[in-house]
């Protein structure tokens, strides 16, 4: 369920003329009071085994702590350490309390930390669920792929029919192989109507898109839908993938969590698992593609509005790491 305050938020802020975009990322990632406190406690944060691109020094967790606490990260000794799963440097870690944390399709530990943050939907207060394109959206402001944390929040402004046309069908943008779903729902829609492989695997344009949120959301912008399967299925692993098809305005097409629509808005996007076989998913993309009024109103649904959860209001998770520590 969404929070109460958040909700009372949004009502007010999408019926506001000339809203500020600004104000409602202010909300969303540092909560009611905007983070004016008093003086501020010192916190010091350590980060272990994360991606390697992962800045520690400027990220969603920084973000969002810092509308609670003095934050300075540290490279050990820690009153937080927030651990993840490239690696086994968090078995040196020196530190007061510690927290888990994943976007991969791995189960989250709830023995041995003190609190474990996931995408899966597990009852525990212990545990705090938080799909990774909440994250990634941050990680896209920060890059400048979107102008704000809350575009995605906002109710998507859709294509005319010009611009729509001037689109291409469809991108499939991957580097990991080894997920035959996927692969064979590319073959089996291609053979029907081309779709472009602008990525590493199966590429079949000659040219390689670049690594970063950046250009990837560029490139599927010049596209009418995008594929947005995950590397595996399995309820609450939710990606950025789907974020990231969003972000750039072209209609995802997705396989992967069971339960996406409790995330999720139905009709913002097409979820193949949802059609008796791959053959009827395939008809009704290309029915979709062939009616630009059905095409419109995929692209005028506000994905993450309306739906049973809402996990955009990340000053939630800094209120629960500080209830705990």
């Amino acid at each position: 369920m969404i929070d109460q305050r958040t909700s009372g938020f949004l009502s007010e802020f999408l019926d506001t003329p000339n809203r500020d975009p600004a104000v409602l990322d202010r909300f969303l990632l540092q909560g009611p009071d905007g983070g004016r406190r008093g003086a501020k406690p010192r916190l010091k944060v350590a980060f272990f085994d994360f991606w390697p691109e992962f800045d520690p020094s400027a990220n969603f967790f920084v973000e969002i702590l810092s509308a609670r606490f003095e934050v300075s990260v540290v490279g050990n000794d820690s009153d937080l350490a927030i651990v993840s799963v490239f690696g086994t440097r968090h078995r040196e870690a020196r530190t007061v309390r510690s927290m888990f944390f994943t976007g991969e399709n791995v189960r989250p530990p709830l023995d041995g930390v003190d609190m474990s943050v996931s995408f899966d939907r597990i009852d525990d207060p212990r545990h705090f669920r938080l799909p990774l394109y909440v994250m990634h959206a941050y990680d896209h402001l920060r890059e400048g792929a979107a102008p704000y944390f809350c575009h995605s929040v906002l109710p998507p402004v859709p294509p005319a029919r010009e611009e729509a046309a001037e689109r291409k069908f469809c991108a499939f943008l991957y580097k990991n192989p080894n997920c035959a779903r996927r692969n064979d729902f590319f073959h089996m829609l291609s053979a029907r109507r081309h779709v472009e492989s602008v990525g590493w695997l199966l590429n079949n344009t000659g040219s390689v898109v670049k690594m970063g949120w950046l250009p990837k959301i560029r490139v599927f912008s010049r596209y009418r839908f995008a594929f947005a399967f995950e590397n595996a299925s399995h309820p609450g692993y939710l990606t950025e993938k789907i974020l990231d098809a969003f972000q750039a305005g072209a209609v995802p097409l997705y396989w992967g969590d069971p339960g996406v629509l409790r995330d999720v808005a139905a009709g913002s996007f097409i979820d193949v698992s949802r059609y008796s076989s791959d053959e009827e998913a395939i008809d009704a993309i290309l029915a979709v593609d062939d009616d630009y009024g059905a095409y419109r109103r995929y692209r005028s649904t506000p994905p993450f509005l309306g739906t049973e959860d809402f996990h955009f209001d990340a000053y939630r998770l800094a209120e629960w790491i500080e209830s705990r520590l």
